[in-house]
């Protein structure tokens, strides 16, 4: 009933992305994720044992991870396992893990594109209906936006129809620019003028009086000059406003484009190829990940120092603003609106806890929706563990009630201030208008930080995939960010990059439109 491709066709090196859509992409659209029969929920009982596999951002093992599960095993009486693969290459595990029915997990975390792979080649269980006669629906406590969020990340299944294939405990968050207030100082901007909104010549003028100021090399060094998951422009929104990296719906066209090709993102490499070539972004921002350009924007080196950086909204103000500290810096950042071209941030879509068409397969979907993944949100002693870790190693509560947040045991110094959950994105409150424990202690700059964003983004659309897509698209990607990389180095023109593109990828770009466009025609 499952694909079951071996492991041994794939390289020694490790999956790429290219490989993970290419070979799920092979599996077989028989796999079962009917959830049609009537259940009757209040009656469904706990699981038997099963197996759940996570990112990082489920507490790690270095990070009391065991304990986590112990106090989570305890509060739910659940029996589980849990598989933590290495952050870094958890889509190869996962895709590795689907390769083989005796692997399959239970329970995976999913980004909303993966979701919608795996959704599309039948590997999940369709949880429309657990989710609409669920507990936390019915609660009362939901946020204003829960529910748009939660149709938000509705993906097609192999009957191309939409349902809900991933549960999704909190917003999708995203990603604001942070300035160092010091460095506008030294340009001669004050805190009140990073607090107006900029377009986008006065805030490249801004960097440019910055780096004039500074005597630097660059003044943004990005994670990547682009995000490899969705919405992919994330790290330079500035630059990229309003392009799509990948296809979607063109509501005026009436049918699915090719967003990689249009002008928006012809103007949008310009930028950036410009910014580069003067000394505004990091030309080596194309070798960075998210911890070495994290470093940059905490380094005391002036060679390496950056004063912009694009990345998290919300905890990663104070998480920024404590790296500058204990580097001995000015530790004032400003995070700043989106510039008037972009008008609004982008808000992802939340990952997903999903459950495979294995877990359904062997009678366990319903109860591990029921008492694990519903219960995320319960308003109590549960929803507190995935908001703020184990009890009596993330914090302590003082006799007030209110938390006393402990050293993180890879680094005492630093306080930890969430688990897996973010006290600012859930999407229920607490039982009986009880407030959250650990929401009073949060720093205010994490707060005004998720205030702006969300006053100022928008959730992106759900991908588009077809079983022929997901044969494609990792190809075409590959291609996409071959081009972004080449053009923004300088190597290529926008022009020499489009026609290499076109030239390389051309053809499974049309095939994957035409799949797109027939399956979805009017949908």
């Amino acid at each position: 009933k499952f694909m079951r491709k071996t492991v041994k066709k794939l390289t020694a090196v490790g999956l790429t992305l290219t490989s993970v859509m290419g070979l799920v992409a092979c599996g077989n659209n028989g796999a079962s994720t009917e959830n049609k029969s009537t259940v009757d929920w209040a009656n469904v009982e706990k699981p038997e044992a099963f197996t759940v596999m996570v990112d990082g951002t489920v507490p790690q093992m270095e990070e009391w991870g065991d304990k986590f599960d112990e106090q989570l095993k305890e509060l739910t009486g659940l029996d589980f396992t849990v598989t933590r693969p290495d952050h870094n290459s958890y889509y190869d595990a996962v895709a590795n893990s689907m390769l083989d029915a005796s692997a399959m997990p239970d329970v995976i975390i999913l980004s909303s594109d993966y979701l919608a792979l795996y959704a599309s080649q039948g590997l999940l269980w369709d949880m429309t209906d657990a989710w609409n006669n669920s507990a936390t629906k019915a609660s009362g406590r939901l946020i204003a936006d829960a529910e748009k969020i939660m149709q938000a990340n509705y993906v097609r299944g192999v009957d191309g129809e939409k349902a809900l294939y991933g549960f999704v405990p909190t917003r999708g968050n995203g990603c604001c620019t942070y300035v160092k207030e010091a460095w506008a100082t030294a340009a001669g901007y004050t805190k009140a003028d990073l607090q107006k909104q900029m377009s986008y010549d006065e805030f490249y003028t801004m960097l440019k009086k910055m780096k004039e100021a500074k005597g630097v090399d660059y003044v943004i060094s990005a994670p990547g000059f682009y995000s490899k998951e969705a919405p992919y422009t994330n790290y330079l929104p500035e630059f990229y406003q309003n392009a799509q990296f990948t296809f979607y719906y063109d509501q005026k066209a009436g049918q699915y484009v090719d967003g990689f090709t249009q002008q928006e993102m012809k103007d949008a490499l310009q930028r950036i190829q410009n910014a580069v070539k003067d000394g505004l972004i990091n030309k080596e921002s194309s070798t960075k990940t998210t911890a070495t350009a994290r470093n940059d924007f905490k380094s005391s080196d002036v060679k390496t120092e950056s004063g912009v950086f694009t990345y998290w909204a919300g905890q990663w103000a104070e998480t920024l603003r404590s790296y500058l500290k204990t580097a001995g810096l000015d530790d004032s950042i400003i995070p700043i609106l989106p510039v008037k071209e972009l008008g609004k941030y982008a808000e992802r879509l939340s990952p997903s806890w999903c459950i495979t068409s294995h877990a359904a397969e062997t009678g366990k979907a319903e109860g591990i929706f029921k008492y694990f993944l519903d219960t995320m949100l319960n308003g109590g002693d549960i929803q507190t563990l995935w908001e703020y870790g184990p009890k009596g190693y993330y914090y302590n509560v003082k006799d007030d009630g209110s938390f006393e947040f402990l050293g993180k045991k890879t680094n005492p110094k630093t306080l930890y201030s969430k688990a897996h959950l973010d006290c600012n994105l859930v999407l229920a409150g607490y039982s009986d208008g009880k407030k959250d424990p650990g929401k009073a202690d949060q720093p205010a700059n994490v707060i005004e930080c998720s205030e702006m964003f969300f006053k100022n983004s928008q959730l992106v659309d759900s991908p588009a995939m077809t079983e022929e897509v997901g044969k494609l698209v990792g190809d075409i990607n590959t291609q996409r960010y071959t081009v972004v990389d080449k053009v923004a180095r300088g190597e290529w023109t926008v022009d020499e990059g489009m026609k290499q593109y076109t030239d390389t990828v051309g053809s499974k770009v049309d095939a994957a439109l035409k799949s797109l466009n027939t399956k979805f025609a009017g949908k």
